[in-house]
């Protein structure tokens, strides 16, 4: 679980501008307890958002290779989140930032 948080906020972080702000709740709704972290970085375009999940797949940000990393964080989260029966989400719009969402059911 730290893990999956760790690279989650490791992600909101590096893809966010100088003065990163991340947004973190969690909310209990029956049996399930919900996770959310939001910033107020570059954000995903929707024709990617599917494939952040894919091994070693990293978001363009043209150019320029300011963001370090080879494309695992987010591999890692979605497979340990189905082998615990989790259910990960994101929401993002491109320049305004990515909700993620993480659902784990108790």
């Amino acid at each position: 679980f730290t893990n999956v948080v760790s690279n989650i906020l490791d992600n909101a972080v590096k893809y966010s501008k100088k003065k990163p702000e991340v947004h973190i709740s969690m909310t209990k709704k029956g049996n399930k307890v919900c996770i959310t972290i939001t910033d107020q970085g570059i954000g995903i375009p929707k024709e990617q958002i599917k494939e952040v999940f894919d091994k070693f797949y990293r978001v363009s940000t043209g150019d320029v290779h300011d963001v370090k990393g080879f494309g695992l964080g987010l591999f890692y989260v979605k497979n340990i989140s189905q082998a615990h029966g989790w259910i990960s989400k994101i929401e993002s719009e491109l320049g305004k930032g990515t909700t993620f969402s993480l659902d784990i059911f108790v």
